[in-house]
């Protein structure tokens, strides 16, 4: 009998460190940032906090009706939205101030990001709505309605360089996470930046707890049931090894 007993506290004691180590590997998922998404940023001279943020976990959806930085920034409606595998933003009529004689002007932008959970692959995408920078006293420069990642647009005046236009800016960080914005500005040689339609989506958010390969869990023995196992696999054994010798 106490033969059998240390085979099973073995077994459980096996079974624990198995456990522990799969939840060590899971941890990684578990301190994963939020996905999240905002409408409109800005830094430099003149400064605009991510307007209407949403996130999950969070709060979601979010909006504001307009956005009014005098010398930068005019839009109409903006809503955020994030949820477990995706977060998008929508922002109404926008214009952005380059120059006195320059402008980015659109009907719509939108950006937009998933998490697929069969794949583990995040992808980002983006569109504009009419949008063009507006120059007095010259043509028009329209932007692409569906711009491909990381696309750019110099503008340039008189010989000056106004602004450098990132359409549809897509970044990926070590971790996998991946952000995406509609439109990135930069000017007064990248000193100020206009970031319109954020959307960020993480790898991990609801990346499943793995299980080694070739291990099969007994129905109903989920990670911690193993970790309950072991821990009565510890103290069986601990008694079989502290119980007196017979007389």
């Amino acid at each position: 009998m106490m033969g059998r007993i240390n085979g099973f506290a073995k077994a459980a004691a096996s079974a624990s460190l198995v456990a522990g180590a799969i939840l060590a590997t899971a941890g990684p998922a578990a301190a994963a940032g939020p996905n999240m998404s905002d409408g409109a940023a800005a830094t430099g001279l003149i400064t605009l906090a991510p307007v209407a943020p949403a996130s999950f976990p969070g709060t979601s959806p979010a909006s504001v009706l307009n956005v009014n930085v005098a010398g930068l920034l005019t839009t109409g409606v903006i809503t955020d939205t994030a949820d477990a595998t995706a977060a998008s933003s929508t922002i109404a009529t926008v214009d952005a101030t380059l120059s006195a004689v320059a402008a980015v002007r659109a009907a719509a932008v939108t950006s937009s990001c998933t998490f697929d959970t069969n794949t583990g692959a995040v992808t980002g995408t983006s569109g504009i709505t009419n949008g063009r920078v507006a120059l007095v006293g010259l043509a028009n420069i329209p932007l692409a309605a569906n711009a491909a990642p990381n696309t750019t647009v110099d503008v340039t005046v008189a010989g000056v360089d106004l602004a450098t236009i990132t359409l549809n800016r897509q970044v990926t960080a070590a971790d996998g996470t991946l952000t995406v914005d509609a439109i990135y500005v930069q000017l007064l040689n990248s000193t100020q930046t206009i970031t319109i339609g954020t959307s960020t989506c993480n790898a991990a958010s609801v990346a499943p707890v793995p299980v080694l390969p070739g291990m099969a869990l007994p129905i109903g023995l989920g990670a911690l049931g193993l970790l309950g196992l072991g821990g009565v696999g510890f103290v069986v054994a601990r008694r079989r090894r502290t119980a007196p010798a017979a007389a």
